[in-house]
C-alpha cells in the first residue's frame, strides 16, 4: 500500500503475537492506523511477509509464546525459532521494537532459556518502548541494553470501559453487602500473581463486613491458592471471564484493588484500577512506583506482614478516598492516540 505519486510509501507495522485478551493491542493498532501508519497484527511466519525494508515489527509480549511450552525441548526449539526469524527479517531491512511490557516472561517454565531468548531478542531490536522512566536502567542492568529507549507512558483505560455505577447498585449486583469495604482482585488469576499470600493477608486484617472478591479466568497451576479461601464468606471467588461490560461493575463495588505480584515491570491491572478511580495496594517498585502518591497506592512493606499491614491501611483509609480525583489524574497519563503518536514518531524516523 502507497500513497499518492511523489509521497513516501506508507509504513507498514505488524504487531507480534496478537493477543487481544485485553484492549492494548487492539486499542493502539487503531491509533496507529489513525496516525498513518499500516498497522495490523499477524503470525510471526507468512505475516511478515509483506513487510518491507524500512517498515518494522512490533514485538510486545514474546516470551509468553515460548513459555507456553511446558517441555523443554519444545521451549528451547520454539525460541531458536523465534530469533531466526527475527535475524531472517534484520537481514530483509525490516526494523525491529519491542515494547517492554514485562522484563522476562511471567510463570516461565524454563527461566534461564526465557533469558537467554529475551536477550537474543534485545541483540537484534531497533528500538525498545518503555512505559516508565526507570525501566531503562532494568533492561540496562539485566540484560546489558543500552540501545535506543522511547518513553510511551501506559494509557489509562478511562474509554475503554463503561464508567464505573454508583457503589450501592454496583455492590447489589454483585450480591455484597453494603457496609464494609470490598478488595478486588482483577485479572487473569495466575500464580504469580500472589492470590494465595493476599488470601491469607485479608484474613489477617478483616472484618465481618469486609470482602474480598477475586475475578477472572484461571490460568495455571493455581487451585491451591484457591483452595484457601474455601470456607470463608468473606471472600468470593469469580474464576471466570467476565464480561466487558461488567468489569466496571466490579470496580464501582470496590474500594480498593489488590496488585500482590510476586514478579511484575508494568502492571495494566493497577492502571486500570486507577482509571475506574479505585487506588490500589502493591509494592512500590517498577511501574507502580510511578503511579503513587496523594492516595492513589498503599504500599506492600517488607516481611510476611508487609501485605497484611498494607491493607489494613487501605481499610482504615477507605471512606476518604477521592475516586474523581484519582480518575483525573489517570487521565494526564495520555490516550492510546497520544501514545500511537510516539511510537508512529519512531517508526517514521
Amino acid at each position: 500500500m502507497t500513497s499518492t505519486a511523489g509521497a513516501s510509501p506508507t509504513i507498514r507495522t505488524v504487531a507480534w503475537p496478537k493477543w487481544f485478551s485485553n484492549p492494548y493491542l487492539p486499542r493502539l493498532l487503531d491509533a496507529l492506523r489513525d496516525q498513518g501508519i499500516d498497522a495490523s497484527a499477524r503470525s510471526l511466519g507468512l505475516g511478515t511477509r509483506p513487510l518491507r525494508a524500512g517498515d518494522w515489527l512490533h514485538l510486545h509480549w514474546p516470551g509468553e509464546t515460548h513459555a507456553q511450552l511446558k517441555a523443554r525441548p519444545l521451549y528451547r526449539a520454539h525460541a531458536a525459532v523465534v530469533t531466526a526469524r527475527l535475524r531472517s527479517l534484520r537481514r530483509r531491512g525490516v526494523r525491529i521494537a519491542w515494547t517492554a511490557h514485562n522484563l522476562v516472561p511471567h510463570d516461565d517454565p524454563q527461566p534461564d532459556l526465557g533469558k537467554r531468548a529475551r536477550a537474543d531478542m534485545l541483540a537484534l531490536v531497533d528500538h525498545v518502548f518503555v512505559h516508565f522512566d526507570s525501566a531503562r536502567t532494568s533492561l540496562n542492568q539485566t540484560f546489558g541494553y543500552s540501545g535506543p529507549t522511547t518513553l510511551v507512558p501506559h494509557p489509562h483505560f478511562i474509554d475503554d470501559y463503561p464508567p464505573p455505577p454508583a457503589r450501592d447498585a454496583a455492590r447489589a449486583q454483585l450480591g455484597l453487602p453494603q457496609d464494609g469495604v470490598v478488595f478486588l482482585m482483577f485479572g487473569r488469576i495466575r500464580p504469580y500473581k500472589g492470590v494465595g499470600d493476599t488470601i491469607e493477608a485479608f484474613r489477617k486484617i478483616a472484618g465481618d463486613r469486609d470482602r474480598l472478591v477475586i475475578a477472572g479466568v484461571k490460568e495455571g497451576p493455581v487451585a491451591d491458592e484457591l483452595g484457601l479461601a474455601r470456607g470463608d464468606e468473606r471472600i468470593i471467588v469469580h474464576d471466570r471471564l467476565i464480561p466487558h461490560d461488567d468489569v466496571s461493575v466490579y470496580y464501582g463495588a470496590a474500594d480498593v484493588a489488590v496488585t500482590a505480584h510476586r514478579v511484575f515491570f508494568t502492571s495494566g491491572t493497577a492502571l486500570l484500577a486507577l482509571s475506574m478511580g479505585v487506588p490500589i495496594v502493591g509494592p512500590p517498585l517498577h511501574h507502580l512506583a510511578d503511579l503513587a502518591g496523594d492516595g492513589r497506592m498503599f504500599p506492600i512493606g517488607n516481611g510476611p506482614n508487609g501485605l497484611a499491614a498494607a491493607l489494613a491501611d487501605a481499610r482504615d483509609a477507605a471512606p476518604g478516598t477521592d475516586r474523581a480525583a484519582i480518575r483525573a489524574w489517570a487521565a494526564t497519563l495520555g490516550d492510546w492516540n497520544d501514545a500511537a503518536a510516539k511510537i508512529a514518531s519512531v517508526f517514521r524516523s
